[in-house]
């Protein structure tokens, strides 16, 4: 399940990362992207936060890895893909970066689904 520990360690750093910076307004190319301190950007930035922490605690927590997972990652994808059908500007990077980690997420997804099958048949 190494992809599924890589999808939460991707959590990890990139949705902390920008929760961080949106949290902080302390990057300049944030501010390029994501427009002015507003409160939705401050809310956003709780989401991203929260996205970091339930895939820190899924790392530290070995039994909670592929529950908080399967909870997470469906949520996470389809919210990824929304904000492509909602940023009109096809120059926007983030609805792009948002689409790669949808792809990672899913295919953890996949592994997780498919392991859950090859143990079933076996017992």
């Amino acid at each position: 399940m190494k992809f599924v520990y890589l999808s939460h360690i991707v959590n990890v750093l990139v949705a902390g990362m920008m929760g961080t910076l949106l949290f902080f307004n302390s990057d300049s190319q944030i501010i390029e992207v994501f427009g002015p301190q507003t409160p939705a950007r401050q809310i956003l930035s709780c989401v991203y936060l929260s996205i970091a922490i339930m895939s820190s605690v899924a790392l530290i927590s070995k039994r909670k890895t592929i529950s908080i997972a399967i909870v997470l990652f469906p949520v996470q994808i389809v919210y990824k893909i929304l904000t492509l059908i909602a940023v009109s500007d096809i120059l926007n990077p983030v609805p792009w970066s948002n689409l790669a980690v949808s792809i990672l997420h899913a295919y953890s997804l996949y592994l997780i689904y498919k392991n859950q099958l090859q143990y079933k048949s076996i017992t």
